[in-house]
């Protein structure tokens, strides 16, 4: 386990501040960069530093500790966050971030890295391309492109952070990782979504990206039955149903992503992302509401949306652990509204086995007189449920324009996994 004891130095509250790595920091791991830069909200502060790994051999599991001290160094913030990568090898650098709350007056600033030695990383240097920026309606700011695999072998996507920086090479704030496809095909490309908190303009985006050989053993495989099926509501509000099938002996669970394109441009990503796995055999079908990068313009237009070229991906599939048991949970309904093209349904679950229920879930859909499936949507009132224990709940459905809620189906399960 490396340790760097890291910098002390007093900030400045209103402007971005650079400290001057640690006059003794340990050989194998440097500390290029700490800043600390007020936040958005009142009393806050963001701290972005990078790393590099100056050893002859690669480290992992690298994480650093970040303590703000106050006046006469009291400890007024801790926190850890994962280097990105968390893995590097000689030479690499790598990014970390972590924000903090309430938190007025800051004069110093500490840090920790911690690291160990690994074996071999197989790195894949993936490239980053199409980038596009622009502000979302909650006015943050949302960073969209395509990460190409140059290799020749299968790549798994870790994660991924964006460096914002202004006209001087200083760091403005930071953007996670919101979607992209866990696995990559060699010389193939996978969009990828991330966002920032805030408004920014950055004159320049430097990119830090874990990604590695896949080593994974094969996936099942999942399968979208029919293209997205784009439809609005009686408000004008665009809105996606799309299914998957899961034809495996096994239950997975199952992530994809829904990307919308403009003439072959990337212009936004929603992640569609299951709330348990997939039975085998089964289909799960998903109403996609929130749309990533998407300008409010073009979400306000019927016709701008209907121009929009639609189609999903499986992101990351993986078999339901051995140890892991798929429950089902007693369920009833009390009550039913529909309020213009919004269905509510309200009941209680209760939890029948003698042990507790994790993430129970109630999962519905609506289905016209054909048996179509117009609509589908769940809800996790609590996260554990213990044995004998009920819960109320209430879930909404959003109907497309014209569906008459009294005519519609309505198929409701709730379930859980077995909490040992």
């Amino acid at each position: 386990m490396i340790q760097n004891p890291g910098p002390q130095q007093t900030q400045s509250p209103t402007t971005p501040t650079a400290i001057p790595s640690s006059p003794t920091p340990a050989p194998e791991i440097e500390l290029i960069s700490l800043n600390l830069i007020p936040g958005h909200a009142p009393d806050s502060w963001q701290v972005i530093g990078q790393l590099l790994n100056e050893a002859e051999f690669p480290l992992g599991g690298i994480a650093v500790t970040v303590t703000l001290l106050g006046a006469e160094g009291s400890e007024v913030g801790k926190a850890t966050a994962q280097a990105i990568p968390a893995s590097l090898l000689p030479g690499e650098e790598a990014l970390f971030a972590l924000d903090f709350e309430g938190t007025s007056v800051v004069v110093d600033t500490t840090a920790e890295i911690y690291a160990e030695r690994v074996p071999r990383i197989r790195r894949i240097h993936g490239e980053i391309e199409d980038t596009t920026l622009q502000i979302n309606s909650e006015g943050d700011t949302v960073i969209l492109g395509q990460i190409t695999n140059p290799g020749i072998s299968q790549a798994k996507l870790l994660d991924l952070a964006v460096l914002l920086l202004d006209e001087n090479q200083e760091p403005l704030g930071y953007a996670n990782l919101v979607a992209s496809s866990t696995h990559i095909p060699p010389r193939q490309s996978a969009p990828f979504i991330a966002l920032a908190d805030g408004e920014f303009e950055p004159d320049d985006l430097v990119f830090f990206l874990d990604m590695v050989v896949d080593t994974s053993p094969p996936e099942p495989d999942l399968q979208f039955l029919e293209p997205p099926a784009l439809q609005f509501t009686n408000q004008g509000m665009p809105f996606f149903l799309v299914s998957i099938h899961n034809p495996s002996s096994d239950w997975v669970w199952a992530s994809g992503l829904l990307i919308l394109e403009n003439e072959d441009e990337l212009v936004g990503i929603a992640l569609i992302d299951s709330p348990l796995p997939i039975q085998p055999g089964g289909i799960h079908s998903f109403t996609i509401q929130q749309f990533w990068g998407i300008s409010p313009e073009i979400l306000a237009s019927e016709d701008a949306m209907l121009t929009l070229n639609a189609h999903a991906s499986v992101a990351g599939v993986a078999t339901l652990a051995a140890e892991e048991t798929v429950s089902l949970l007693g369920l009833s309904i009390s009550q039913y509204e529909a309020l213009g093209s919004i269905v509510f349904l309200r009941g209680v679950i209760t939890n029948p086995d003698n042990t507790p229920i994790r993430q129970p879930t109630i999962y519905a859909t609506a289905r016209n007189e054909e048996g179509l499936i117009l609509s589908a949507g769940w809800v996790s009132p609590v996260e554990l449920l213990e044995a004998g224990e009920a819960s109320d709940f209430e879930l909404s459905l959003l109907l497309p324009r014209e569906a008459d809620p009294a005519m519609l189906e309505y198929d409701v399960i709730a379930f859980g996994l077995a909490a040992d």
